[in-house]
């Protein structure tokens, strides 16, 4: 039987009891309007014991039900999400290194949560931007805890949960921003070569000939050859066919970490190509090396000069394989961990850049052979 409280003065009604005291059974006629409706009057009937005051709020007390037509009717309102125990810096410090793990727990009263407001200028396999937290209201309740490690790279993030709940407009987050400070020289804290008027650029922006774009480590290979849309970023050799363009600073060039798989397949050959369709001034240079920033001449056996690719203008190539006998080709080992170094300068004076502010000339990444993906799925 519901109970009935209402303050007095905002209660407009009739009192008829056929005893006529307010402390036995009562008939309330409530005059009420909907929204967007007209004045209705609604029949509350009390049990025995009437209407009561509250002392202490003034409100009238009492417990009976409705009857008529012209009553109240409908479900309770839907309260609003709420995220308990959200983001803060218990979980994860406005200030961390590169490479650091935080857990991330939290729990919520909704029904659907997302990533949505995160920012992550590198990806984290475990916190991706897109997609569901959790689907359901049992699951969004059960606490969740998210070790994250902090890609290696300098950077503004924001870790946020974004929740909603059937029948209500309301939108719950939790958050924290997250300055990120890289330690050594990025891709693990790679050792490079000390070359007078140059440094390694080891976060930047790689954009497809179509204009799409991406701010990405730049220390990894796979978050430039091995972009991947709608899936995780595709180790060496990467995705074939891929055109893109690494805008490098003046003085700086890029050197992607990668390592070919141990089971890589013999045969597998691949290169990159200076892409262009109109004319350019522009040069590149690129080497393939076992050292982080090594734009040396003379490279280090059982590498060779077909693991350079010097002052090369467009249409220049850079042919690598896993292939007996290709001498043609820079010869590349199973197992083993390379730097593909990138500038846009001679090799015989690499702080000449030809830029005066930032170059991004297209690379394509070619390939055949059965170490290459089968799925080509990119915009090129």
């Amino acid at each position: 039987m519901p109970a009935l409280r209402l303050p007095a003065a905002a209660l407009l009604f009739t009192i008829a009891a056929a005893t006529g005291s307010a402390n036995a059974q009562t008939t309330l006629r409530l005059t009420w309007t909907p929204n967007g409706g007209t004045p209705k009057v609604c029949e509350y009937t009390t049990d025995a014991a009437g209407v009561s005051m509250d002392p202490a709020t003034g409100a009238l007390v009492a417990t009976g039900s409705f009857s008529g037509t012209d009553c109240p009717t409908g479900t309770a309102p839907v309260s609003d999400p709420s995220i308990s125990n959200g983001i803060d810096s218990n979980d994860i410090p406005t200030s961390t290194s590169g490479n650091a793990t935080h857990t991330i727990t939290w729990a919520a009263n909704a029904d659907s949560c997302t990533y949505a407001g995160s920012v992550t200028p590198s990806p984290i396999s475990n916190w991706p931007l897109t997609g569901n937290v959790c689907s359901s209201a049992a699951e969004c309740a059960t606490g969740k805890s998210v070790a994250v490690t902090i890609p290696n790279v300098s950077g503004n993030f924001r870790f946020q949960l974004s929740c909603n709940k059937v029948g209500s407009t309301v939108t719950a987050t939790s958050g924290q921003n997250v300055t990120v400070t890289q330690t050594g020289g990025g891709g693990g804290g790679d050792t490079c070569v000390n070359t007078a008027g140059i440094s390694r650029q080891t976060f930047g922006t790689v954009m497809y000939n179509s204009g799409l774009s991406r701010d990405v480590d730049l220390t990894l290979y796979e978050n430039v050859f091995g972009d991947n849309p709608g899936g995780s970023p595709r180790l060496f050799p990467g995705t074939a066919d891929l055109n893109q363009r690494i805008m490098i600073a003046r003085n700086k060039y890029v050197a992607l970490k990668f390592t070919v798989p141990a089971n890589f397949p013999l045969q597998t050959i691949g290169q990159y190509r200076f892409e262009e369709t109109q004319p350019q001034t522009t040069r590149m240079s690129w080497t393939i090396s076992k050292t982080c920033g090594d734009f040396s001449m003379s490279p280090v056996a059982p590498l060779t000069t077909s693991c350079i690719m010097n002052n090369g203008p467009v249409n220049s190539t850079l042919a690598w394989g896993y292939v007996q006998g290709a001498s043609a080709r820079c010869p590349l080992e199973p197992g083993q961990t390379y730097f593909l170094n990138i500038i846009h300068a001679p090799l015989s004076n690499p702080a000449s850049t030809y830029c005066s502010g930032t170059c991004g000339n297209t690379i394509q990444n070619q390939g055949s052979g059965a170490g290459w993906p089968t799925v080509i799925d990119v915009d090129k």
